[in-house]
């Protein structure tokens, strides 16, 4: 070592915050690394390589479960029936009038089509079938075994279908017109609860029917699937031939209904005329009408004529005696009333007088008038005389008292002509009333006579309407459809071969930790030093996450961890940390490092092996190599040499000046010395951090080639971000798989925001079962298969040692 390297006893100008590598190396350029490279196909099919396993088992578990599951599936026939469905002919009678080339109706078809997906139609074919009395419609095939599914997918045996059970009632296939009335009548007549129970039929039926219609015919096909061949043939042609019934029932059921309407309608106004009838009886001898035309039956009429004509005759009669009556009232001479000369006896008293007045005057033509004869003619004369005037006077007061009576007779026969207008006037509105319900009555009969007209009519027209639909080929033989076992098979490999490897892209995005070293390049920009393989023991059984692995020093015995790398020299992980000691001998420019800090982010990541480890590589090229713990938290090196712990670090920093008592050795290894941590104290940052310690290393820097200084992880302490600044340069142990990428990259920071000069990442404890580093394995077991390799590999060491000291 030349004095220049050498440090003297610190002045008191000196800055003691200054780096350690900065006074040593004062022109050493800050730490910097390229970004990492873009992403390419080779490292997609690293993720896919490197969860292979988890990917294979995954394609196969699905592949299986599907291949089972479809050979567990039964097997699915689809029976097919023809049918022919032709526009609707013109019926000539019914329309009138002949219509030459017609158009087709463009909605017809669609309509038909409709028609046969309707939940009526098959109602109907399960009543016609009896399927809802059919275990086989719904049950299908009872699913087999796995042990049979797996015999069926290497015996490639089709499943033979569940025979077909007819219950008792059961219909076949429906080929006449009656039975699919009857059907249909039996699917109106169903109770609401039965309509509920047949919806799950309806639903099941309907999921197999496909139609489907052949382009540029008149032809459609129904297809129908099941697991029965002969219930799918069976429905088919049920179906088929139940739409062809209700297509003619319904191209029937408008004149029937017609038929049937207007037969009804017939016999309702035969019974409202009858009703009328006897309304209008009713009516007329409620209201004393004449019930008929015949001579008498208006007696209402008769007596209100004669009743007019007796009044008129009475009102005459009275008009001649009441002019009897003002010329007698008004004569002068009684006898010069008409009435009175011309009563019978008054001319008979009138004659007699006359005649006794011409005898009287006859005898006084011989005698006087005292002759006793000519007294007794004065005598008689004088009698009839009395008697005429008595008569005149009874004529007069005849004449009064027929005036009278007259006059009596004309008020009574006004009073009865009155009271028979009064009736006649009474049945005049009751007449009018009667004429309403008799206009009711002819509209009735004319609405009868109408109806009568148009039934002749429908009876004319009604004739046989020809059916447009037939049965063009029936279902023959149902063929086997599915399930399509081969090609699910097929989707679900390449389907669970897509998720297996989507699943190793997502757990390889979700996994946040360090495992090779192009996630330490692409994540932390940081060159990695080494490559440390996990022991086969810890490949094959993984350490819970916090446990630390029986080589990183978790306890356990010392000789079984870092130190077994003496005996060990042909392993892999000796190879690892050989590589680890040239990356650190050509870290730096000019010289190899002298104080190295060995350090992790968080616990157990194998820091302290990291350190044994490296300082008995330096040391087996023939350098003084020292390793200092100053993990004054948690002291691990004494553990590992299974040494005493009395006396080291902080008795030097408590005030001890004598380091040479501080170091001990290590009898397999002589020149590497070991000074351990001494008692645990309360205050290891200000210890750590204190100029006893800058001084130290300044010490030893003088009588070593190389420090390995062992700290606690940077995160947790911050011990190695104090230390950091005194070393040349840091070692940041990962541990592979487990570290967080958000961890370390806080722990480069925290390193780098001190100044820190970081040499790189050793990744730790890596599994070799990675596709990236099986050589590891493979390659270095047979490359030692040499007995004389351990020489040749100590001299490349030796030279590669000697190439760095000379630059």
């Amino acid at each position: 070592m030349s004095q220049d390297n050498r440090l003297l006893p610190l002045s008191p100008g000196t800055n003691l915050d200054r780096p350690l590598r900065d006074l040593t190396h004062p022109e050493r350029p800050n730490n910097t690394y390229a970004l990492a490279e873009p992403t390419h196909l080779r490292d997609y099919l690293s993720v896919v390589l490197k969860r292979k396993w988890l990917i294979l088992s995954l394609l196969v578990v699905v592949t299986s479960l599907v291949a089972l599951q479809m050979y567990r599936q039964p097997t699915v026939y689809e029976a097919k029936s023809t049918i022919q469905i032709e526009q609707k002919t013109k019926n000539l009678l019914k329309s009138k009038e002949l219509v030459l080339n017609a158009p087709n109706d463009p909605a017809y078809w669609g309509t038909q089509l409709k028609l046969l997906e309707n939940p009526r139609l098959h109602r109907q074919v399960i009543l016609a079938l009896d399927l809802q009395n059919n275990p086989a419609f719904l049950g299908g095939q009872t699913r087999p075994s796995l042990f049979a599914a797996a015999r069926r997918i290497f015996s490639r045996q089709p499943a033979q279908p569940a025979a077909t059970p007819t219950s008792a009632g059961g219909l076949g296939v429906v080929n006449d017109a009656p039975a699919a009335t009857a059907t249909a009548q039996q699917a109106e007549q169903l109770t609401p609860e039965q309509t509920a129970r047949m919806l799950a039929y309806e639903d099941a039926l309907r999921a197999g029917i496909t139609i489907d219609p052949v382009e540029r015919t008149n032809l459609v096909e129904i297809h129908y699937q099941h697991t029965n061949p002969e219930l799918a043939m069976k429905v088919a042609d049920t179906l088929a031939q139940v739409f062809i019934d209700d297509n003619n029932a319904r191209e029937t059921s408008g004149s029937a209904n017609s038929a049937t309407q207007l037969a009804k309608n017939i016999t309702d106004l035969q019974a409202a005329y009858r009703q009328k009838q006897e309304q209008i009886i009713a009516f007329k001898r409620s209201h004393n009408l004449p019930l008929g035309a015949a001579d008498g039956q208006d007696l209402t009429k008769a007596i209100l004529g004669m009743s007019t004509t007796q009044m008129m005759d009475a009102e005459n009669k009275r008009k001649e005696l009441e002019a009897s009556y003002r010329v007698a009232q008004s004569a002068q001479d009684i006898y010069s009333i008409p009435e009175v000369m011309s009563n019978k006896s008054v001319q008979e008293l009138r004659d007699k007088l006359g005649e006794l007045e011409a005898q009287r005057q006859a005898l006084l033509v011989q005698y006087t008038e005292e002759w006793p004869a000519v007294q007794k003619i004065d005598k008689q004369k004088a009698q009839v005389q009395a008697s005429l005037d008595k008569q005149a006077k009874d004529v007069v007061k005849t004449i009064e008292g027929s005036y009278r009576a007259a006059v009596l007779r004309e008020n009574s026969l006004r009073q009865s002509n009155s009271t028979a207008r009064g009736q006649a006037n009474a049945q005049s509105q009751s007449e009018g009333q009667l004429d309403i319900i008799l206009q009711e009555q002819e509209t009735i009969k004319q609405l009868y006579n109408t109806a009568l007209q148009r039934q002749k009519e429908l009876a004319a027209t009604g004739t046989e309407v020809p059916n447009n639909i037939s049965i063009s080929t029936p279902a023959r033989r149902a063929e086997i459809v599915g399930p399509p076992r081969v090609r699910n098979i097929l989707i679900a490999l390449l389907l669970s071969l897509g998720a297996g490897i989507g699943l190793a892209f997502l757990l390889d995005y979700l996994d946040d930790t360090l495992k090779s070293i192009e996630d330490v390049d692409r994540h932390i920009h940081l060159p990695t030093l080494a490559l440390i393989p996990a022991p086969r023991a810890e490949r094959r059984v993984m350490p819970a996450r916090g446990a630390l692995p029986a080589h990183a020093g978790s306890g356990g015995d010392p000789t079984a961890t870092a130190l077994a790398l003496i005996e060990e020299k042909r392993s892999p992980v000796a190879e690892a940390y050989r590589h680890l000691r040239t990356s650190l001998l050509l870290s730096s420019a000019g010289q190899p490092p002298k104080t190295i800090l060995v350090t992790s982010s968080q616990p157990s990541e194998g820091k302290t092996t990291t350190a044994v480890n490296t300082a008995v590589m330096l040391a087996q090229t023939g350098a003084e190599v020292l390793i200092l713990d100053c993990d004054l938290r948690r002291p691990r090196i004494h553990a590992h040499f299974g040494l005493s712990n009395t006396r080291g670090v902080t008795n030097y920093l408590s005030g001890d000046a004598n380091v040479s008592s501080l170091i001990q050795e290590y009898e397999k290894l002589p020149n590497l010395k070991i000074i351990t941590s001494g008692p645990v104290p309360p205050n290891s940052a200000e210890l750590l951090g204190s100029e006893e310690m800058r001084r130290l290393l300044l010490l030893l820097s003088e009588n070593f080639t190389h420090i390995i200084i062992d700290s606690p992880p940077a995160i947790s302490f911050t011990d190695a971000s104090i230390l950091s600044t005194m070393v040349d340069g840091v070692m940041l142990v990962v541990h592979g798989g487990r570290s967080s990428r958000a961890v370390v990259r806080r722990a480069k920071q925290q390193l780098l925001d001190v100044g820190a000069h970081i040499y790189g990442i050793v990744l730790n404890n890596v599994k070799l079962e990675s596709s990236d580093y099986y050589y590891y394995s493979g390659y270095y077991s047979s490359y030692y298969a040499n007995e004389d390799e351990d020489q040749t590999v100590a001299t490349e060491a030796d030279e590669l040692v000697e190439t760095a000291k000379s630059k």
